[in-house]
């Protein structure tokens, strides 16, 4: 399984080895310490039982709005999901909620109209929640993100959320400057430009890098960074991503200073900052590059400095690696699936869910002593000793490193030798390769969390293109009913709109702005194209 070069056939050694434990048994006995087994039973016996005993949709809706939630019982625990799977209970209940959502979605009543099933569908989406991945800062281990990223595309469960720190941002900028169909060809080596730390054919000498140093507090060139990601992304701005690929990108940026919070770049926040300034800002990290301006694009296309007091950031893994809380209010994200590389992390993260005794105590141990320097931070820091190094060091030391899913490729003592250097060919596509290696198993956990996610907004899209077919005809609107581009996209992609009644004349202003409001939010929950409908690919 270790050496597999393909999901196909680490899934046939994963299924024989669940074969050979006796794992197969334990999944069809639903009794479990580890969650709430009466609970998620009895949950669904009340939705076979609305179902089978010929009761309204009315009635269906009630018990999934009093019922429905990603975590039911605990049910997301990782101790029940063994690499292909997990108890046929949990199965059983979200195939069930599955059918009934499509249920609801596609069969008419006398009770309930469209609109009346849009709000419901609008209502317990918001309430379930949304997910998102997070990719962490650490240098040229990053580059493992490019094999999370394409294991779960290829699978079509890339979250449509994505977020990055430090190197993070740079894999997280490739993917959503990109449409579905263009996504795979960023795996290629040849096809990104990855020499930021030096020129191809100018390297930096040792001398070079001590005068650069001494000189402006800084081990490499920015500028060979940004040039790399100018070339890489353009000048594109988070807004133009958005309306191009309907990805949504965040990038997280620090303040220099000690009185201003992080902050969180996207589409809403920060509409005309340009992707690459934002990334050359988040992979500044201190002392190896220096601090730098944001830029945006004015009115005229013209690139002009973001703030007018030319405040400067660094790199968005010092103050926030893992972007959690704003990501929960903004786009209302409670599920984050986490990859992190960074290398002063990596090694205290809880890599199996059953440690050992020996991993038990050296966890306590580190605690204690993470806790005494987050304390003597805080000590160094009032008193007044550099506050402002310290205070950075505490944030360091206080951040939550881990989400619901957290995926942990495996690195090498000679990949930490090779984090401050630029990638050979090789090199990435070793990387691409040990991402979807630590993907692999995560799978059945990540598609129970997405699975009726991706329903709802299955569901969302196609009664919304319903709506959109009971408008009437109008000719003197630019031929009809607005069009929807037919492109095949993530289940949770929003495909770019292609609404040409939107600049058209205008013939009612009630009309035609319902018509914008629907055919703007249709485009915001299309799923991806699949033989089936109801099962996720």
């Amino acid at each position: 399984m270790d050496h597999a070069l393909t999901y196909e056939d680490w899934l046939k050694a994963a299924t024989l080895l669940d074969e050979l434990e006796g794992w197969n048994a334990w999944k069809q006995d639903p009794s479990s310490p580890d969650y709430d087994w009466e609970l998620v039973q009895t949950r669904l016996e009340q939705l076979q039982h609305v179902r089978e005993s010929g009761q309204s949709q009315s009635a269906m809706i009630f018990a999934l709005r009093t019922s429905l939630a990603r975590n039911l019982g605990d049910m997301g625990n990782p101790k029940l999901y063994t690499p292909v799977g997990t108890k046929d209970l949990i199965t059983a209940y979200i195939d069930q909620v599955v059918e009934q959502l499509n249920w609801v979605c596609d069969e008419p009543s006398p009770d309930l109209d469209l609109r009346a099933k849009h709000d419901f569908f609008m209502t317990i989406r918001q309430s379930f929640g949304r997910t998102a991945l997070l990719l962490s800062g650490g240098g040229t281990l990053g580059l493992n993100h490019l094999g999370v990223i394409k294991c779960l595309h290829k699978q079509r469960m890339l979250p449509r959320i994505i977020s990055g720190a430090s190197s993070g941002s740079i894999m997280a900028a490739l993917v959503c400057t990109r449409t579905d169909d263009e996504i795979p060809y960023m795996f290629n080596p040849a096809g990104i430009q990855l020499d930021v730390f030096e020129r191809k054919n100018q390297p930096d000498t040792p001398l070079m890098r001590i005068h650069r140093l001494l000189s402006k507090g800084q081990l490499y060139d920015l500028d060979i960074l940004r040039d790399a990601m100018r070339e890489n992304l353009g000048d594109m701005t988070f807004q133009e991503a958005f309306n191009r690929t309907r990805w949504i990108l965040n990038i997280t940026v620090s303040s220099t200073t000690l009185y201003d919070m992080p902050r969180l770049l996207n589409y809403i926040t920060a509409p005309d900052v340009l992707i690459w300034s934002a990334v050359a800002v988040s992979c500044s990290v201190p002392v190896f590059y220096g601090s730098s301006q944001l830029y945006v694009k004015d009115k005229t296309g013209n690139v002009v400095p973001w703030n007018p007091s030319e405040q400067l950031y660094m790199d968005g893994s010092v103050d926030n690696d893992l972007p959690m809380n704003k990501l929960s209010e903004l786009f209302h994200v409670n599920h984050f699936i986490v990859c992190q590389v960074n290398p002063h992390v990596i090694p205290f993260l809880q890599k199996s869910n059953s440690p050992s005794c020996l991993r038990k105590a050296a966890n306590v141990c580190m605690h204690l002593a993470k806790t005494e320097v987050q304390h003597r931070c805080t000590q160094l820091t009032e008193l007044g000793v550099a506050p402002a190094l310290f205070s950075k060091v505490q944030s360091i030391m206080s951040q939550k490193y881990s989400g619901g899913i957290t995926i942990i490729p495996k690195v090498g003592y000679s990949d930490f030798l090779k984090v401050l250097s630029n990638p050979t060919n090789e090199t990435v596509m070793e990387s691409i390769t040990r991402g979807e290696r630590a993907t692999w198993p995560k799978l059945s956990i990540i598609k129970n969390h997405l699975q009726v996610e991706l329903t709802i907004d299955a569901c969302l899209y196609r009664l919304r293109l319903r709506r959109l077919a009971e408008l009437p005809y109008n000719p003197a609107n630019g031929g009809g009913r607005p069009l929807l581009e037919n492109r095949a996209s993530s289940h949770l992609d929003i495909p770019r709109q292609t609404i040409e009644s939107t600049r058209s004349t205008p013939v009612s202003r009630c009309r035609n702005s319902a018509k914008r409001e629907l055919a703007m939010t249709a485009t915001q929950t299309r799923p991806r194209e699949t033989k089936d409908p109801n099962v996720m690919a």
